[in-house]
């Protein structure tokens, strides 16, 4: 149930389908928004984003609410707070973390997304800095990387709840190395983390207070310059991506005695700048997104394969590197904000087209695919 206040927006809305691609939703505006984060919560796509007032100056933080299979599309407003951070419980409710305003210093609370009738507000604390990861045991993990500092170690917060209500909020250091990839094996309730370290690659379980409970070197006898983790385990065999210098994908097996196959898996033909965390969209089926020299992308892995690779060649357009048919999604450059699961083997990219340097964006387009 969504207990929010409804908001009075004025967006054009217009909704085209590529038959071999899906079905794009766009959405415009003259005042202009900032993305913030999105979600499915109940059978529903959910954007949070700033909406600008005519003087660019103040914005209502508003929440985009899309029924995908409907087209139809509402829009409320946040009124708690600002800077949204969408996670999700142990039982798979919905919440979110906002800023409240104090005078002298940053406080958040955590709230459910959507039904906030007859709440008791809990009392502000400290922000949650990271990223939401997933869930282990009774714990959301988020993990944060200080990506400025040598010496900062990376932190571990495992927001603890109990009968769906927040018990405590627990943030801890994590053992040197720093810049880890983390992995959460959400069957096993395990917690991951792989760095590279000394010309091998460290693999390390933890707990959910950041102790380490086992740890193994990999020694693959080649530096990637990105690496992108599909699963990791002590049990059951490793599979993570390499992308060398040259936009090459490597997919990397490590079973648990350590016996390590490589195979080449993909080509970009490019230098591949940034990767983002896999998202799974089904059994050994993952979407993965990343930005290039020329614009950005996805490739989507099934079963070890790269079922369909998408990238940004020219503005506005992506080509399907596969079929090579080319989709003209907008007139601008467009920027990947997100990609969520909607269901199994479905999912959304979440774009919006790039403006002028200070000038608001105002074009916000969801593409809805399935794939076979």
């Amino acid at each position: 149930m969504i207990t929010l206040k409804k908001a009075n927006m004025s967006l054009n809305e217009k909704h085209i389908d590529f038959p071999t691609l899906g079905l794009l939703t766009v959405l415009t505006t003259l005042d202009g928004f900032d993305i913030k984060d999105a979600i499915y919560c109940q059978e529903k796509l959910v954007i949070s984003a700033y909406f600008y007032h005519k003087n660019e100056m103040s914005y209502n933080v508003i929440y985009i609410v899309i029924d995908l299979d409907k087209k139809s599309i509402h829009y409320y407003h946040e009124l708690d707070g600002i800077l949204p951070q969408f996670f999700v419980s142990p039982t798979g409710k919905n919440y979110v973390s906002i800023t409240v305003y104090h005078p002298d210093k940053d406080l958040d609370i955590i709230l459910p997304l959507f039904d906030r009738e007859n709440l008791t507000y809990p009392k502000p604390k400290r922000p949650i800095v990271g990223n939401f990861m997933g869930i282990c045991h009774n714990f959301s993990i988020f993990h944060n990387v200080d990506i400025f500092s040598d010496t900062k170690p990376d932190k571990l917060i495992a927001v603890e709840f109990k009968n769906d209500d927040i018990k405590k909020t627990y943030t801890n250091k994590i053992p040197f190395p720093k810049d880890n990839t983390l992995f959460i094996d959400s069957l096993n309730n395990q917690i991951h983390l792989i760095a590279y370290v000394d010309n091998v690659w460290l693999h390390r379980q933890i707990d959910e207070m950041g102790r380490e409970l086992q740890s193994r070197n990999i020694n693959i006898g080649k530096r990637f310059s990105l690496i992108c983790v599909l699963n990791l385990s002590f049990t059951y065999t490793s599979n993570i991506l390499g992308i060398d210098e040259k936009g090459k994908f490597y997919l990397i097996n490590v079973s648990p005695e350590g016996k390590i196959e490589q195979a080449l898996l993909f080509d970009i033909e490019r230098q591949i700048y940034f990767i983002w965390e896999p998202i799974k969209i089904a059994a050994e089926t993952f979407v993965i997104r990343f930005t290039n020299e020329i614009g950005n992308g996805w490739i989507t892995i099934q079963n070890n394969q790269v079922i369909e690779a998408f990238s940004q060649e020219t503005v506005g357009c992506y080509i399907n590197l596969h079929t090579k048919e080319v989709f003209k999604l907008s007139t601008k450059k467009l920027i990947i904000s997100d990609i969520v699961k909607i269901k199994d083997h479905n999912y959304t990219v979440v774009f919006y087209g790039e403006e002028e340097r200070h000038t608001n964006n105002k074009e916000l387009i969801i593409l809805n695919r399935n794939i076979d």
